[in-house]
């Protein structure tokens, strides 16, 4: 008899996809709040990464670890621009204490076990296996990645056991900015959505290292990997401040033709100023076109955007407007951008 050839690597019938998953999930928790519950990965001893967005605004969630022990994880910063967020959970010197009454939800009885103090079956963190360790076989990277490459998200219930999606890659790009403002090292977007709990999972393939956490954030339909590149960068801003501090001028603009210096040209109608905001102590006004900003084209919102982001606080930014008809410069000192507002 004639064998049947062997399945293709990487590919849904590989055999070593079993094994592929528990090791990386050998990182990843799971992360429950009084909202909902989602999945994270233990990048760095001590300091889980997940979706901001599964958070909810919580200050503290519980996290359950791969051995089933429960701790309290306790926000250290969130970045809804690429939907990062990182949590601190307790180190090694001893048990975590309970969650906090109201603000952490309470794992299922029968599954996670809460540590607490006396229980000699209560791991340390620092035991966890971590994403940027690569002693997982998930050490961060992402260069190579194609579009049709087989993937797979590995998250973690509130119970401790382990879930998985599988699918394929659907784009890949390079560096993109999301609608919230965030800048992205590299666009991996997944082929489809995540199931309940797998944002904030795991990503990555057969022999591939861990590529990143999937984020539900910014598409409906497609999750979107924020690649390790990213996540290693937003941590440390995280960890030094916080939040990520980003620029703005405060206003809305719109797409618009407009004449300047006579001539019919493309620009950025600017329909709101927020009072006491940068742009309006620099002298921008409603009804005015922006045409230029950075001495670059400001044609489209993506455009204008990326010049504004790419402006360090407290610098100034030159914008060339069209007023009435006539050609007016501005050198607007962006700010820091509020939780909430405008560009």
């Amino acid at each position: 008899m004639t064998s049947s050839p062997p399945p293709p690597p990487d590919s849904p019938s590989d055999p070593r996809l079993p094994d592929a998953v528990a090791r990386v999930a050998a990182s990843v928790v799971a992360v429950v709040t009084r909202r909902r519950a989602a999945s994270g990965v233990v990048w760095r001893p001590g300091l889980v990464v997940t979706s901001a967005s599964a958070l909810w605004h919580a200050p503290r969630a519980q996290v359950v670890l791969p051995g089933g022990e429960a701790v309290v994880g306790t926000l250290r910063g969130a970045d809804p621009g690429t939907d990062l967020a990182v949590l601190e959970i307790a180190g090694g010197e001893g048990p975590a204490a309970g969650p906090a009454a109201g603000d952490v939800a309470t794992a299922p009885s029968g599954g996670a076990r809460a540590a607490s103090s006396g229980s000699s079956a209560t791991a340390a963190p620092d035991s966890v296996t971590t994403a940027a360790s690569g002693g997982s076989d998930a050490a961060p990277a992402a260069p190579g990645t194609r579009v049709g490459d087989f993937v797979f998200a590995a998250g973690r219930d509130p119970e401790g056991g382990v879930h998985a999606s599988f699918g394929h890659v659907g784009a890949t790009g390079g560096a993109w900015r999301s609608w919230r403002g965030g800048r992205f090292d590299a666009l991996i977007r997944l082929d489809g959505g995540l199931y309940p709990g797998l944002a904030g999972a795991a990503v990555a393939g057969v022999q591939s290292p861990v590529l990143g956490i999937a984020s539900p954030a910014f598409s409906r339909h497609h999750a979107v990997v924020v690649p390790a590149a990213t996540i290693e960068r937003v941590l440390a801003a995280l960890l030094a401040h916080g939040r990520v501090p980003r620029s703005h001028l405060g206003i809305a603009v719109q797409p618009v033709r407009a004449t300047l210096d006579g001539a019919a040209t493309e620009g950025l109608l600017v329909s709101s100023v927020a009072e006491g905001g940068p742009a309006a102590a620099g002298g921008l006004l409603v009804g005015d076109v922006i045409v230029e900003a950075a001495g670059r084209p400001a044609r489209e919102l993506e455009a204008l955007r990326a010049t504004i982001a790419d402006t360090t606080p407290g610098a100034a930014l030159a914008l060339t407007v069209s007023r009435a008809g006539r050609r007016v410069t501005l050198a607007i000192d962006v700010a820091e951008q509020p939780r909430t507002g405008c560009h």
